[in-house]
């Protein structure tokens, strides 16, 4: 039985599951799809489950469980480490024995070891590991979950990120700008195997959106990736009765410049300002028409967008921003905004 281990500095768990997405409906919905394979997955889930129980989320339908959001057929049990204070140990192969762990947290299928159940919420941008009896497709809608990773210092993180499904990047190119981060230690999971494997070769190891890894991290970190978004409040991009105008501010930390795209869906109308060096003053054109833009390294961009609300219906519309650059890195953020008669 090979563990790899990392000293406990405190036992207590605090798991907060108090956590808002104010304003946000439909149209700022996404599905995220996993495929699923029989054994252990590791599995990152960006969005933000509507109905946040573990049953409504991971098991199907039943006349016990009405509520259900679809579920998976073939899920044994699900788990996900919830520590703020407590550094981790995670086992090299899952199969051995994860409950009683500190900061573990998990949810067993229905007729199984259900009264052994501790998992109570279900959080987007959470990493899961899904232990499954044959292979299946799991589909989860909600909005985009923008809860940051809040690291633990000294010690292995279970943690997924925002990344471009199409052109993922590897994990050298990814940890590059983070000192706390750059050639420490990553583990992915072996589907075949079920076991944890060491990336040997950071460099040329791609990514996946929506996988979880096991990322140590060497001090305290903030980091979440190399281009960093910052919007005026933790939810997204909310425009109240009162509010016209907001800005956004996208951070490049990498030493390469990023060419970055904005693009808007739902209902919500946003407009974005512009400079006209021929007529010597700004403008707003429709996000729709916004080009490219490059992010100098280690350097930021201001975005100012303006919501038209003569444009829109009275009452409250919502909508996705979605933000990617060319070097595999992408977010999503819920949009919303008001209209009274």
């Amino acid at each position: 039985m090979k563990r790899i281990r990392i000293p406990m500095t405190m036992a207590a768990v605090v798991f907060a599951v108090a956590f808002s997405f104010a304003n946000t409906r439909a149209q700022s919905e996404v599905a995220q799809a996993f495929d699923l394979e029989s054994g252990w997955n590791a599995a990152f889930l960006e969005v933000q489950p509507m109905d946040r129980r573990p049953a409504t989320v991971f098991d199907p339908p039943s006349e016990d469980n009405p509520d259900s959001q679809g579920g998976l057929e073939n899920l044994e049990s699900a788990w996900t480490w919830l520590s703020k204070e407590t550094t981790a140990e995670f086992i090299q192969d899952p199969s051995e024995e994860l409950y009683g762990q500190p900061g573990w947290l998990a949810h067993f299928a229905p007729g199984t070891a259900g009264f052994l159940t501790n998992l109570h919420a279900v959080l987007g941008n959470q990493a899961y590991l899904l232990k499954m009896s044959d292979a299946e497709t799991w589909e989860v809608t909600g909005p985009p979950a923008m809860r940051k990773i809040r690291w633990v210092a000294d010690s292995f993180n279970l943690v997924g990120f925002h990344l471009d499904p199409q052109n993922p990047p590897t994990f050298a190119a990814f940890f590059a700008p983070s000192a706390a981060h750059a050639g420490q230690a990553v583990y992915r999971l072996n589907n075949e195997t079920g076991k944890w494997e060491f990336v040997q070769d950071p460099a040329s190891a791609v990514m996946r959106s929506g996988e979880a890894y096991w990322v140590y991290c060497n001090g305290s970190s903030t980091y979440q990736g190399p281009l960093k978004l910052d919007l005026p409040v933790s939810s997204g991009l909310h425009y109240g009765a009162g509010l016209t105008r907001q800005t956004i501010t996208l951070t490049n930390l990498s030493s390469v410049t990023r060419t970055v795209t904005l693009a808007l869906s739902g209902t919500v109308v946003l407009y974005y300002r512009e400079y006209d060096p021929q007529e010597g003053y700004f403008t707003w054109r429709p996000l729709g028409q916004m080009p490219p833009i490059a992010v100098q390294p280690e350097s930021a961009r201001n975005v100012w967008l303006e919501v038209r609300r003569e444009q829109m219906a009275v009452g409250l519309s919502d909508g996705l921003l979605q933000i990617a650059d060319d070097r595999g890195i992408r977010i999503r953020a819920p949009v919303s905004a008001e209209r009274v008669q």
